[in-house]
């Protein structure tokens, strides 16, 4: 099975009957998705049959999301400005891989869905389509956080330092979330990712001596 990371929905807040209601239209939409993909897979199921689980039409389905893998995808980058901000802002006497570590358990580890992300791990199990989009916003997690580090360092674009780091920290992070999917999601996502990243200061230390 495919293991990966669905974050939760981002709280919005809506004024008025229309708006709350076109939020609980999308919300229903992407849990039936999600579970239709889960059940029969990513590319079995049609727009079709999500709709009718909703009881509304293609066309509104549409509105909300331009294709199926838009809901699988969705919430995935809303974090990024928070989770950037959040590298940058660290105390500058610690190191760049402390703290995109610190960065991840304040900003992706609170917000990172375990029903949701076992039914997008299923999905993208059973198409290289979704396999591919997810490797291509893996890309864009490393440019953006190797981007946040220059920046710490006060540098218009990264360097080698900095784009090590970031492929160092999120392949530690996507390995924490493999632990997490290949335990059912049932522990703690949080104790997931500070094991994987002991286990790199073990390795890093071993390697120094």
């Amino acid at each position: 099975m495919s293991t990966q990371v669905k974050f939760a929905r981002v709280e919005e807040a809506y004024e008025g009957l229309r708006s709350r209601k076109k939020a609980k239209t999308r919300m229903m939409i992407e849990d039936a998705a999600l579970r239709l993909f889960a059940e029969q897979g990513y590319e079995a199921t049609t727009v079709e049959q999500i709709a009718a689980e909703v009881e509304i039409s293609t066309t509104t389905f549409f509105r909300y999301f331009p294709s199926k893998a838009d809901v699988v995808l969705c919430h995935q980058d809303a974090n990024m400005p928070q989770l950037c901000a959040a590298i940058r802002e660290y105390p500058r006497g610690k190191s760049d891989l402390m703290a995109v570590q610190e960065a991840i358990k304040a900003v992706w580890v609170p917000n990172a869905d375990p029903v949701h992300s076992h039914r997008a791990g299923l999905a993208v199990a059973t198409s290289a389509t979704l396999r591919g989009l997810y490797n291509d916003m893996s890309r864009n997690w490393l440019e953006d956080v190797a981007q946040a580090l220059a920046e710490r360092r006060g540098l218009k674009k990264p360097d080698a330092e900095a784009t090590i780091t970031a492929r160092v920290a999120v392949g530690v992070f996507n390995e924490a979330v493999r632990a997490w999917g290949k335990g059912g999601y049932k522990t703690d996502v949080g104790q997931m990712v500070e094991r994987a990243f002991a286990t790199l200061k073990t390795l890093c230390a071993e390697w120094a001596k």
